[in-house]
């Protein structure tokens, strides 16, 4: 199974997403996780803090929906959104 996590919306986002799938990745194996945001911010934060994604792949995000967009202008604008 593959699984998508959007790791720029959230508290404390990206680092606790980022941790939070890294722990999910250990516990199963046998699925792909697939994290998805910003590309530059997401190497950051795991630089920073040391983490191994081992077999979680990035997927990069141009943009993030925010909880002020409509929805109507992030299906017509955000198309490569988080």
């Amino acid at each position: 199974m593959k699984i998508l996590v959007d790791v720029m919306s959230g508290d404390n986002a990206p680092l606790e997403i980022v941790k939070g799938a890294v722990l999910a990745a250990q516990e199963y194996k046998d699925h792909e996780i697939v994290i998805v945001g910003d590309e530059n911010v997401i190497s950051d934060v795991v630089v920073k803090n040391e983490l191994d994604l081992g077999n979680i792949t990035i997927k990069h995000a141009v943009s993030v929906i925010n909880m002020e967009d409509r929805p109507l202008c992030v299906v017509r604008e955000k198309k490569d959104s988080s």
